[in-house]
């Protein structure tokens, strides 16, 4: 009998809901706090409204891993269907989802999980799970599958300014990120992630240079002629990313070329204005 692999991720991970759907993948939302009522992320709470009560209220949100309680309801269904489960996951660095899940592993351990940090974010998380589920439905064995996981975390790159640092300065989860702040109010910082930790790579003066900065970095990381499968990401500005994804489109060999606004990963940690590539080279 053919081995029955499903995955499970968490709402971070921005995968379009087309291939949500497309491949069965099971998403427990993360938990979004305005003042003191919580919203379950893209269920009571979308991100529009999430981006509108932020511009609008004065309060910045704050935002929650599931809980173990949320993960295990989810286990226990998957394995009484015979299922081995693949729980990959925003970076265990900078959120406490990881730990959640591998607190409901615990607590069901006759069941056949294996839970993944991806050590990334956003669509950096969301490729590495199309990525399986693609491997999965081409009947890859669950060995072969986290193999390829591994692999594809060792290619992933993320580079990205924000519009402000305001929600930076308040996320509480830029511990390597204290230089940029201080007097330099006008910067624009860069962003990446390194081994799952979000830091600054560079600082410039306007926002066009900003952005010129995030695309020659993609390029130094993935190089111009490979084919390379790439998320231009954004937070509340849209027609901005639409025109810097046909930058995008005339500078790499693109493979997959996706658009798309972020959700939690990126929005409550660096609030509306957020404009940014994840890409990686394809192993053809």
């Amino acid at each position: 009998m053919a081995e029955q692999l499903r995955i499970v991720t968490d709402s971070t991970c921005d995968l379009p809901l087309d291939l949500v759907e497309r491949y069965g993948i099971t998403v427990v939302p993360a938990l979004i706090r305005f003042g003191n009522r919580t919203y379950l992320d893209g269920i009571e709470i979308t991100h529009q409204e999430l981006y509108r009560r932020m511009l609008e209220e004065d309060e910045v949100p704050k935002s929650s891993q599931p809980s173990p309680g949320q993960f295990l309801e989810v286990y226990k269904e998957l394995a009484a269907e015979g299922a081995s489960i693949l729980s990959i996951h925003v970076t265990a660095k900078t959120s406490g989802v990881w730990q959640s899940a591998s607190l409901a592993h615990s607590m069901l351990p006759e069941a056949d999980i294996e839970v993944i940090d991806s050590a990334s974010v956003s669509m950096g998380t969301g490729f590495i799970i199309l990525e399986a589920a693609q491997a999965i439905e081409a009947g890859r064995s669950k060995g072969e599958v986290l193999a390829l996981i591994e692999d594809i975390k060792s290619r992933m790159n993320i580079y990205a300014t924000v519009g402000t640092l305001k929600y930076l300065r308040l996320s509480g989860r830029v511990g390597h990120m204290q230089g940029i702040f201080g007097s330099l109010l006008d910067i624009k910082p860069v962003i990446t992630l390194r081994e799952g930790v979000v830091m600054a790579v560079d600082k410039v003066r306007t926002r066009k240079r900003a952005l010129d900065r995030v695309l020659e970095l993609t390029k130094q990381a993935v190089g111009t002629e490979d084919p390379v499968n790439i998320a231009v990401m954004h937070t509340r500005v849209p027609q901005e990313a639409l025109r810097f994804k046909r930058r995008v489109e005339e500078s790499f060999n693109c493979q997959e070329l996706m658009l798309g606004e972020a959700g939690i990963a990126l929005g409550v940690n660096g609030g509306p204005g957020v404009l940014g590539i994840i890409a990686y080279r394809v192993d053809l």
